[in-house]
């Protein structure tokens, strides 16, 4: 039978007082089941709709049974009275000299349905009853409904699950929002991720819709994030759905002492557990004794069992209500916790193999434990902050590492544990930050001199290496950098870190550096990979500053083969790993090695400790992108990293400015004005200044830039000529501005050409795309050959829209 066939008297049936929606399939089964089988239960947790399906199934096959259909509400029934109360539901009285068994047996006679509604009080009772009635009549057919199987042979079970999100419960919550509220319209995605968080049960969505009238959908989410037992409340309707709490006190009541002590003690996992963890919290207990009682709990519905691998889960209510059970003693917390470390040191023992998915499971434990923890949970925080930073979580990581470095016993380890969530910070945002936390790693290891030496000299490292990155409207005063300086030397002499820390404040201004003192620091941290990789980027600074980006380039890619074998999981390694391709595509692009760069770039996005982050790994293949003339995919890119920034927060730091800029160069190089500007603007925003010429590091690019797409527009003047042509810091992008220069002034016909393209010649020797510039400049002055060998050049290094435009001027000029 189906719902399209008429329906059949059942006696008893009560009278629900509002519409059956959605579980048409499941309907269909039971009517289907009760034809076939002996006997059917629909098995679900309390809440699940199992009567309101029993019902409606009823009511549709009752045609087919000609010994007629009977409806038994047992919520009543004790255990003893089963009996009784099938008699009483059946309208058997009891007659002198009959037993009452051959009575009721008498009743139910030929091709007859027995619907015996809640089950699980009773369940033994009913087991026997049924065994009896179905041996009297085999004709009989009984539908039951329970919160767990009732074990009878032939038992058919009907397992109810949730009503499908999208789908019928919205259906359910709409129809019955709208019965307490007519005017209730709210947008259907909505209402679909609210049934979501009520795990699709109808009863929450029903008693969650009686709610809305009041409180609204923003109201009713909230109140159910933070209370659901609470919210999820009605006056009315039969006591036991009264409410969420109500069903589950039912379900409570029901079980052992054992299983109330091991349900309150699984209860306080976040998202589920595994078979170990459960025994870790019971140890009085066998693992066969906790996989017993697990047993029966996923059989009386208040856990659910998951397979491949094999956890389970309890539902949210019935997780808040056993919390607030007393077997959730001190002694328990102090096991979870204990579970927690255990887990913690074996997932950071497999961070080089299959560790994310479990660590995904665990790791709302881990945090809870953290969170309610003392410093006897310091290894289970530093633990926590590996993996949050191994998975990505670098806000986290960082949060972590500030609660490890207060439960650390020792001045050193307080220090390392602050020193990693600096390197957190200067990844997310800015060096500033990390600084200001190695100075208070500093104060804690004052008595600690070789500790605080360490985080002093960092302490210089960065403030001189990263002025770009939070250091340029904030500086460090030059003298508090000396007097740091020297306390460290005073407290560790030439070590390594005093070393580099010297080269790095050796110049005679910000992010200057001298090769001795880069020489020195690079033989002193021979041996510690991620020291030397500071001190060859000091090297790398002293011979840009000398003119030679070329031997810049070759430092950088001796950092890259020495950090990428960097442990990725240490935030410390993860920031040399980025400071090195970012280093190595700067300076390939000052060569003009526009193959090299685009070859890093993607290495770059592809690097594990930079691939999750939201614009880092991806910053250089902007740059690359925009000079090989893919304008369109240099812009997608930037709009995605721009994107991550309202996200993650603007960061301060000049070096982001770079792919900014040379986003501004793609829209203009395409026509777009107003968003070049735009561009120009953010880079200035990222670097702290007003406008990018007002930061060292990028007013070449931006020089370069605007003379660019004003050489492309014909909108060059002689001012801007004065601008391009101006003195710049030496090293990474001067090249490509004092290349423009020489084109621009020889398109102004500027007297002062000559000039310009000596300057631009003495940085030809060192730049590719510089001499691929001079050489068209010199062919604008009417010589189509060597426009010709510029476009040959351009086309040499992969700039596309270069190549094709100094080809055209070329022909133009052959013409």
């Amino acid at each position: 039978a189906t719902a399209s066939e008429p329906a059949g008297l059942v006696v008893g049936a009560p009278q629900p007082p509002t519409g059956f929606v959605g579980r048409a399939a499941e309907r269909d089964a039971v009517v289907r089941l009760v034809a076939e089988s002996r006997v059917t239960t629909v098995l679900g947790p309390g809440g699940a709709g199992k009567t309101r399906l029993a019902l409606a199934a009823t009511e549709a096959a009752a045609g087919r049974f000609p010994g007629g259909a009977t409806f038994v509400n047992l919520v009543p029934a004790r255990p003893g009275s089963v009996l009784e109360s099938v008699a009483a539901g059946l309208g058997v009285l009891p007659r002198p000299q009959q037993p009452l068994p051959d009575a009721v047996a008498g009743q139910l006679t030929g091709r007859a349905l027995l619907v015996l509604d809640n089950c699980e009080h009773v369940a033994d009772d009913v087991a026997d009853v049924i065994t009896a009635l179905t041996g009297a009549n085999p004709q009989l057919s009984v539908l039951t409904t329970s919160r767990e199987r009732l074990g009878v042979p032939g038992e058919t079970v009907l397992q109810l699950g949730p009503l499908p999100a999208d789908g019928e419960a919205v259906t359910l919550f709409t129809e019955r929002a709208k019965a307490v509220d007519p005017a209730f319209d709210a947008d259907p995605a909505q209402v679909a991720e609210l049934c979501r968080e009520l795990n699709g049960s109808p009863l929450n969505i029903e008693l969650a819709a009686a709610r809305v009238a009041s409180l609204g959908l923003d109201g009713l989410r909230a109140g159910l994030a933070d209370d659901p037992l609470r919210v999820l409340a009605t006056g009315r309707g039969e006591p036991r759905h009264r409410s969420l709490r109500s069903v589950i006190e039912w379900s409570h009541r029901l079980l052992s002492a054992e299983e109330r002590t091991v349900l309150a003690r699984v209860s306080r996992f976040r998202h589920g557990f595994d078979l170990e963890g459960a025994a870790a919290l019971s140890p009085e207990l066998s693992v066969g004794a906790v996989s017993d009682v697990l047993g029966r709990l996923v059989d009386k519905s208040l856990v659910t069992v998951h397979r491949e691998p094999v956890s389970w889960t309890l539902p949210d209510g019935v997780a808040r209500f056993a919390r607030e059970q007393p077997e959730h003693s001190a002694e328990v917390a102090v096991r979870y916790r204990q579970w927690a470390a255990r887990r913690a040191r074996e997932l950071t023992g497999r961070l080089g193999g299959d560790w994310r998915d479990e660590f995904d499971r665990i790791a709302d434990d881990l945090r809870a434990c953290v969170a309610d923890g003392t410093a006897e949970e310091y290894a289970l925080t530093a633990d926590l902050a590996r993996l949050a930073y191994a998975r990505g979580f670098l806000a986290e990581a960082a949060a972590h590492w500030r609660t490890a470095a207060d439960r650390a016993a020792i001045p050193a380890a307080t220090a390392a544990e602050l020193a990693r969530a600096g390197s957190c910070v200067h990844l997310l945002s800015h060096a500033r930050d990390h600084y200001d936390l190695l100075l208070v790693a500093a104060d804690r290891a004052a008595d600690d001199p070789a500790t605080r030496a360490v985080c002093l000299a960092t302490a210089v490292v960065l403030a001189e290496r990263f002025r770009g990155a939070g250091f340029t409207t904030d500086p460090v005063p030059s003298a508090e950098l000396d007097r740091m300086l020297a306390e460290a030397t005073r407290l560790a002499g030439d070590s390594a870190p005093v070393a580099v820390a010297r080269a790095w404040h050796s110049g005679p201004g910000p992010q200057t550096v001298t090769a001795e003192a880069a020489g020195q620091a690079v033989a002193a941290a021979d041996g510690d990979p991620l020291l030397l990789s500071a001190a060859l980027d000091a090297r790398c600074t002293a011979e840009a500053l000398a003119g030679r980006p070329d031997l810049a380039h070759r430092t950088t890619q001796e950092r890259v083969g020495l950090v990428t074998k960097a442990d990725r999981t240490d935030p410390h390694a993860a920031l040399e790993v980025l400071d090195a391709f970012r280093s190595a595509i700067t300076y390939a692009v000052a060569t003009g090695e526009l193959s090299d760069a685009l070859s890093v770039s993607r290495r770059a996005a592809g690097d594990p400790a930079l691939a999750g982050h939201p614009y880092w790994g991806r910053s250089g293949l902007v740059t690359t992108l925009a000079l090989t003339g893919r304008f369109a995919d240099a812009l997608a890119l930037a709009d995605e990293m721009w994107g991550a920034t309202a996200v993650t927060g603007l960061p301060r730091n000049a070096t982001l400015g770079v792919p900014l800029l040379a986003a501004a160069l793609a829209a203009g190089l395409s026509g777009d004005e107003p968003a070049m500007t735009r561009w120009r603007a953010r880079a200035a925003g990222v670097a702290g200044v007003a406008t990018p010429a007002g930061s060292a590091n990028l007013a070449p690019l931006d020089a370069f830039v605007r003379a660019r797409v004003a050489l492309h527009t014909g909108t060059g003047s002689v001012e801007l000529l004065a601008e391009v042509g101006a003195g710049f810091a030496p090293g990474r992008f001067d090249g490509y501005a004092v290349g423009l220069a020489a084109e621009l002034a020889v398109v102004l016909d500027s007297a002062d050409a000559e000039n310009h393209l000596r300057r631009a010649g003495q940085h030809a020797a060192h730049n590719r795309w510089t001499a691929a510039v001079l050489t068209r400049a010199r062919g604008r002055q009417g010589d189509a050959g060597l426009l010709k060998e510029a476009a040959d050049r351009f086309a040499e290094l992969g700039a596309a829209f270069e190549a094709e435009v100094t080809a055209t001027a070329a022909r133009a000029a052959g013409s």
